[in-house]
């Protein structure tokens, strides 16, 4: 299965997540250790990302980090 790096915002800590569904441009779901964690997409000026939210911590992936 496919890997993605996911950045936690709230505690700075970057964890490796299993890609379970991904559209680019449109969305990424992932596992982040067994919680399934759905990130659409959103237009940013520093850069196009995936973000997304799990028990109060909000998660983000930069779309280049995304293997076909």
């Amino acid at each position: 299965m496919k890997k993605v790096l996911v950045h936690c915002t709230d505690n700075d800590k970057t964890v490796e997540a299993e890609i379970l569904n991904y559209r680019q441009g449109h969305f990424l779901e992932c596992s982040i250790n067994t919680v399934k964690v759905r990130m659409p997409f959103m237009k940013a000026t520093n850069g196009n990302q995936y973000v997304g939210n799990m028990a109060g911590y909000e998660f983000v992936t930069k779309e280049i980090d995304i293997g076909d």
